[in-house]
């Protein structure tokens, strides 16, 4: 759970996922009722959070799992199984009452909470997981969680409990399952085929949608049959999610009432709602950072991409811009118990810089690229102040192309036709989104990076939950990325929900989504 800042009381709530340590077991009672700042919420209301944009689909398979989009669409119409808690970095259960291994993750055990049903009334049971589950394995369904899913053996061994065998002994499988796979579908809305199961979600989630206005707004209502309508949740009567896109407007919607909750990455965002509304920040994995494309020239060329990342120093752009930024040495933050500053990037080196640019130059190869950027305010703003930079040096021009997040996704993650873009990950933890970014065998790698020292770190890393031997196997995989530069990070990542006064209830899971049964209204 996270609990956040207060006009002006400054607590991060950093990820302690290795400090914590893994447990072999995730099991417990009911999820902990809504507390958060400001009291308990009242029962009824309508509220509106916003995103940055509107959805492809409303499935888990084509939905992003991520809190500045999808995600909370997916946490209001289906609720996840199980949850990696920030607090304490450990997989906890929802809608899932435990996920055991015995042998070190050869196998997994799922069990799902007794008499949990759908919206439309079928149960949530084995048969629901492994319908879900190998919709996003099989390729014509085109799931992007279906690296996740690939190679998972099923087997339904009582009505709530499903055996899973991995390809491969997997001793994290549990945070795959928090953060990959986590929501399921109605199975019976999955037999009507995706124009059907796409725009007309069935779920066991706390909301129903009632009219989605596409490019606009999604309209919510609670759902009658909630698992937990018993203990008066959810709170609310109705929930809108709608498009805000410019986060200052949409700061600025926040604190005029009319809407009272988004989702933010945007560092000086953070900032100013902890001294004027309140927010709960996560300090994660990932960062921002620009992604090599090592696939295509230039930046098949190593230098070009270490000229790249030495010729702008990352504490630049936090003073230049302000706006919260803080410098990041690596793909972990500095409080991140994986850090090692032995590890770390290589600092800024202008004449070092100049020197590559004018030795590609002098082979023939002067570095052009274009840097492909999420069609937002800020990003276009980072991406600008980078260009800006790159201007002191010959030899070296980049240009800027805007794309909008369903095209930008499809550029970099799918197609991967690109040079080099400004990318964010916000990573509760390494697994499974380090392996899936880095591993030269995972078909989410947009970098085409191969690394044998990366590989062998991250098969160590899956393997065990020991915190130490995590802890040498990404200090290994630090050292791979610093020499190879296949991204250059240059801003540490941090997100969370920022809200009004008039909401309260607010806690988060995994990379900062809401708990939107735990939500509502002040009293």
């Amino acid at each position: 759970m996270t609990f956040g800042f207060r006009r002006g009381h400054k607590r991060l709530v950093a990820l302690a996922a290795a400090v914590a340590g893994l447990a072999t077991a995730c099991t417990g009672g009911p999820p902990a009722g809504p507390t958060g700042s400001g009291g308990p919420p009242r029962a009824g209301g309508s509220l509106t959070l916003l995103t940055v944009a509107d959805a492809r689909g409303l499935d888990p398979f084509t939905a992003t799992y991520n809190a500045l989009v999808d995600e909370p669409r997916m946490a209001a119409l289906y609720d996840p199984l199980f949850v990696i808690d920030p607090a304490s970095g450990q997989v906890r259960p929802h809608l899932g009452e435990s996920l055991t291994t015995t042998d070190a993750g050869t196998t997994w055990t799922l069990a799902l909470r007794p008499n949990v049903r759908f919206s439309d009334g079928t149960p949530l049971d084995a048969e629901a997981v492994r319908t879900n589950w190998d919709m996003h394995a099989d390729p014509a369904i085109r799931s992007l969680h279906r690296a996740a899913a690939a190679g998972l053996r099923l087997e339904t061994t009582g009505p709530l409990t499903v055996r899973i065998t991995p390809p491969s002994p997997n001793a994290n499988l549990d945070r795959t399952i928090a953060t990959e796979l986590t929501y399921i579908a109605a199975p019976s809305a999955l037999a009507k085929g995706p124009a059907t199961y796409s725009a007309h979600p069935v779920g066991a989630g706390p909301f129903t949608l009632q009219t989605w206005t596409r490019g606009s707004r999604m309209d919510f209502t609670r759902n009658p049959a909630y698992w937990q309508h018993d203990r008066g949740l959810p709170h609310l009567d109705k929930l809108t999610i709608a498009l805000a896109t410019d986060i200052h407007q949409a700061y600025n919607t926040i604190r005029s009432g009319s809407a009272q909750i988004l989702v933010s990455a945007d560092p000086g965002t953070l900032e100013k709602a902890a001294e004027e509304l309140n927010a709960a920040p996560l300090a994660t994995n990932g960062g921002q950072n620009i992604t090599f494309n090592l696939t295509r020239p230039p930046f098949d060329d190593p230098r070009a991409r270490r000229a790249i990342a030495i010729a702008t120093d990352p504490a630049e752009l936090a003073k230049t811009l302000g706006q919260g930024f803080r410098p990041a040495r690596a793909v972990f933050p500095r409080s991140s118990p994986f850090f090692d500053p032995t590890a770390a990037q290589p600092a800024a080196d202008p004449a070092e810089a100049q020197r590559l640019f004018d030795e590609l130059a002098a082979a023939g190869n002067p570095l052009h690229f274009t840097l492909v950027t999420a069609r937002n305010p800020q990003s276009q703003l980072i991406a600008e102040f980078l260009q800006s930079r790159l201007t002191r040096y010959r030899n070296v021009d980049m240009s800027i192309e805007p794309l909008d997040i369903g095209a930008f996704v499809t550029t970099v993650r799918v197609n991967r036709t690109f040079q080099a873009a400004f990318d964010q990950t916000w990573q509760p933890d390494p697994e499974p989104g380090m392996y899936q970014s880095f591993h030269s065998t995972s078909p989410l790698n947009a970098t085409g990076w191969s690394n044998p020292q990366a590989d062998r770190a991250l098969d160590q890393a899956r393997a065990t939950q020991d915190p130490a031997a995590r802890r040498t196997a990404y200090i290994a995989l630090q050292h791979a990325l610093s020499a190879d530069l296949p991204i250059w990070t240059f801003a540490e990542s941090r997100i969370g929900p920022v809200w009004s006064n008039q909401a309260t209830g607010v806690e988060t899971y995994n990379g900062g989504v809401p708990y939107l049964d735990r939500i509502g209204l002040r009293s």
